[in-house]
């Protein structure tokens, strides 16, 4: 018999299904590709270019690894996830001070300094916030209310709009709204970026102190798909012969 699993570790084991891990992948690259691409604008070859070429390079290298075989990279997607987040952050504010020192003439280096500085205490912000709805219960709670999922597709929504808004002003309103909607957001991209990055890195080791727990609760964790596939079909014989339905008695009327 199994031993029981906490509310906590079960919001942890949520593993990303091994089906979606390339399409995962590919999409998390093209939305990092976006900021990156900013950096191209003039000077072209400047140190903030370098930075994001570097960083969405070495997130694809990572990410091909991952995809060539995704039944034994689920636990390293969080990871991925996890430092994707950072990538994202990273990227996203080095095409904010792009676009600030060599689109809107700020040549102070405060605004540069002071910009890292709101983003690290961002970072201990949501450092600190995710550790107390763990404790709190706030995410398990979410999760028996169905409102984790409805939260993500929210997101995406919202994403998906903004986005929409954002190429509309790079096409009507010209570069003053172009400025504006790109600060909005990547400054929008990085936050999600850094709790990204909280939650997962906080997952994978909570996962690597916990496997042998998760792999009680997920046997099939690391089995190529064949054997899963195979696995699955033995549970659903042994559990086909189904059971005496249980009829309550009913109560004579007096």
């Amino acid at each position: 018999m199994g031993t029981k699993i906490s509310e906590e570790a079960l919001f942890h084991f949520r593993l990303i299904p091994a089906e979606q891990i390339r399409g995962g992948i590919v999409c998390f690259l093209f939305i990092m590709l976006i900021p990156a691409l900013v950096t191209l604008s003039e000077p072209m070859m400047s140190i903030y270019f370098y930075i994001a070429c570097a960083v969405w390079g070495a997130m694809l290298l990572w990410g091909m690894g991952l995809s060539l075989n995704p039944y034994q990279s689920e636990v390293g997607f969080v990871l991925y996830l996890g430092l994707y987040g950072l990538a994202l952050a990273v990227t996203c504010q080095v095409a904010i001070l792009k676009m600030m020192y060599h689109m809107a003439g700020v040549d102070s280096i405060g605004y540069g300094l002071s910009s890292v500085a709101v983003m690290l205490l961002l970072l201990a912000l949501f450092y600190v916030l995710h550790f107390r709805a763990l404790q709190q219960g706030a995410y398990q709670s979410m999760e028996r209310q169905g409102r984790v999922g409805k939260a993500g597709k929210a997101a995406m929504l919202f994403a998906a709009i903004g986005y929409t808004g954002y190429y509309l002003a790079v096409a009507v309103i010209g570069d003053i709204g172009r400025f504006v909607m790109g600060m909005a957001a990547f400054s929008v991209l990085l936050i999600l970026g850094l709790y990204l990055a909280v939650v997962f890195i906080h997952r994978y080791f909570f996962i690597q102190n916990h496997m042998d727990q998760l792999k009680e609760h997920y046997p099939v964790l690391g089995l190529p798909k064949e054997q899963r596939n195979a696995a699955y079909l033995n549970k659903m014989k042994q559990g086909r012969a189904p059971a005496a339905p249980h009829r309550p008695s009913k109560k004579r009327r007096g």
